[in-house]
């Protein structure tokens, strides 16, 4: 990230994630650890990666997206990872094959029947439908028709064999759980969940540089990991319960 020392940078995210702090108190506290803090949060700033407000520093939404890649393996090595399948499990790609088991489709047909199983909720452009046709097409499976001026895509076997791995529900079931997560992953609560858990990420692998150069201090990371485990098993019961 631009001339700054990756860590140095993850350390400034990290601290304003824990709560918003004015920035002379940010650099009173960073200020034997990073050399350049002052000159690093104007970069921050100018970036959007951190906003400003009352003389009040906190995580933008861009940071927190942003601090998720100082986790990931260079994207070289990421596409050698991942499995041929990983890249397919998105919302629309999984929905776009399970209209093509009904039926081979066009485009334009694709896209007013994601529109139209989403209940109204979700009105997909030609700029998702379309990658999304030829991402399939390029990982074979669907297959294109040329049919006058229209393009008909159908399911090939080998995206039956696929969709069958993933999708074990009948179609009523498929499509009502589909809208249902379509819209719980535009909402503002899993908007502050997300948030929740970038933050949570941040700490942990802040954490993890303590481990890494003190092993010992693994058993109290655990223990810390554990507990908040067994609240969230705790409350997980709780709340099966009252809605029983």
């Amino acid at each position: 990230m631009s001339f700054f020392n990756r860590q140095d940078i993850l350390t400034i995210l990290i601290h304003i994630s824990r709560e918003d702090i004015s920035r002379e108190r940010l650099q009173e506290i960073l200020r034997n650890e990073i050399p350049m803090v002052g000159e690093a949060i104007d970069f921050l700033l100018q970036e959007e990666i951190i906003l400003s407000k009352k003389n009040m520093l906190s995580l933008s939404e861009k940071g927190l997206k942003r601090s998720r890649h100082f986790f990931e393996k260079p994207s070289h090595l990421r596409d050698k990872m991942k499995s041929k399948f990983a890249k397919r499990r998105g919302l629309i790609q999984l929905a776009i094959l399970q209209l093509l088991k009904e039926e081979p489709r066009h485009g334009y047909q694709v896209m007013k029947l994601l529109e139209e199983r989403s209940g109204g909720f979700y009105s997909p452009s030609a700029g998702t439908v379309y990658p999304a046709l030829q991402d399939l097409l390029d990982k074979e499976l669907i297959s294109v028709d040329e049919q006058a001026d229209k393009k008909v895509y159908d399911l090939k076997q080998e995206g039956l064999e696929f969709l069958e791995d993933l999708v074990q529900d009948d179609d009523e079931v498929f499509w009502e759980e589909w809208r249902l997560r379509l819209m719980w992953k535009q909402s503002t609560e899993a908007a502050v969940v997300r948030a929740e858990m970038d933050k949570f990420q941040l700490e942990f692998h802040y954490a993890m540089r303590a481990v890494l150069t003190n092993p010992a201090l693994a058993e109290e990371l655990v223990s810390i990991i554990r507990k908040g485990r067994n609240e969230l098993i705790q409350w997980s019961n709780e709340t099966d319960k009252k809605e029983k």
